[in-house]
C-alpha cells in the first residue's frame, strides 16, 4: 500500500515537522483530555483522517509491546540518489550491507547530532520504513536525507560528486586519530559481518581504524560511526 506506521506522541512530532503528511491519525481517548488534537499537533495537515480509540483497541493497533497513545500512518517517499547539481553536502556517510533496522535507526540519531548532510544506504538489507527503524531513530529518520541504491549506482554517483572517500577496517594501519579530515568527505562503513567489500577498494581512498585495546576485534556498527564522526568534527571544529 506504500504506507508506514509512526507510533508515539515525540515520534509523530518529529516526523510533522520534517513535512512529512500523515494519511490517518488514530489515538486514545486518554491522550486528549478535553485538547484539540491540532492543539497537541499544529502541523497537522487538515486532510489528515483523525480516529478516537478505547484503550483496549489501541494496545490491538500498537506494534510495539508498550501500548502508545498515539500512531501516524504515512506515505512512504523515494529514495533516489539526488542530481549531482542540487548538492552542498560537506558530510556524507555510506552504509554497506546494513542488516538492522533497529541499528540503522540509532545510526541516523547518531548521523544527525554529528553533522552529517546525507546517509547513503548501499546495497541494504533493512526496509528503510520498518517500525523498529522508526522507534529507534526516534522520528528523525524523516529529517536526514537518505538515499538508497545499489553498490554499483553509488559508486558511479560518488565519482561525480567528488568528495574525499574514507574507508573504515580493523585491519588499517592508519588510525582515525592520526588521518588527517578535510570536507567534502564521504565516509564509508562495512557490515558488522564482512566489513567492506572489493567492490570499494578502487574507489576508496584512504582507510582508517578505531584503535581499540580490550579483547573485543570490533565494534557495534553504530558506535564504530560515532566514533569516527566525532573524531571528524574534533578535527574540523580545531582548524577553525
Amino acid at each position: 500500500m506504500g504506507l508506514f506506521i509512526v507510533e508515539g506522541k515525540r515520534e509523530v512530532e518529529a516526523v510533522l515537522e520534517s513535512g512529512r503528511i500523515f494519511e490517518e491519525i488514530y489515538f486514545s481517548n486518554e491522550f486528549v483530555e478535553g485538547e484539540l488534537l491540532e492543539q497537541l499537533f499544529p502541523g497537522l495537515n487538515k486532510d489528515t483522517e483523525t480516529f478516537e480509540l478505547s484503550a483496549d483497541a489501541m494496545s490491538k493497533v500498537s506494534y510495539r509491546e508498550q501500548v502508545k497513545s498515539v500512531i501516524g500512518i504515512v506515505k512512504m517517499w523515494n529514495l533516489d540518489l539526488p542530481k549531482i547539481e542540487s548538492l552542498g553536502f560537506e558530510l556524507i556517510l555510506i552504509l554497506d550491507e546494513t542488516e538492522k533496522p533497529g541499528n540503522l535507526g540509532a545510526i541516523l540519531r547518531t548521523a544527525d547530532a554529528m553533522g552529517v548532510d546525507a546517509v547513503l544506504l548501499s546495497d541494504s538489507h533493512v526496509d528503510f520504513f520498518n517500525p523498529n527503524m522508526v522507534r529507534s531513530s526516534m522520528g528523525l529518520f524523516a529529517c536526514m536525507p537518505v538515499y538508497s541504491a545499489s553498490k554499483e549506482k553509488i559508486i558511479d554517483w560518488l565519482k561525480k560528486v567528488n568528495p574525499k572517500i574514507v574507508g573504515t577496517s580493523s585491519k588499517a594501519k592508519l588510525s582515525v586519530h592520526q588521518f588527517n579530515f578535510d570536507k567534502p568527505s564521504a565516509i564509508v562503513m562495512g557490515s558488522e559481518r564482512d566489513g567492506l567489500g572489493k567492490s570499494w577498494e578502487k574507489i576508496v581512498q584512504d582507510m582508517v581504524s578505531i584503535p581499540l585495546h580490550g579483547k573485543a576485534s570490533s565494534l557495534n556498527l553504530n558506535s564504530a560511526t560515532a566514533c569516527v564522526l566525532m573524531e571528524f568534527n574534533r578535527q574540523l571544529n580545531c582548524q577553525k
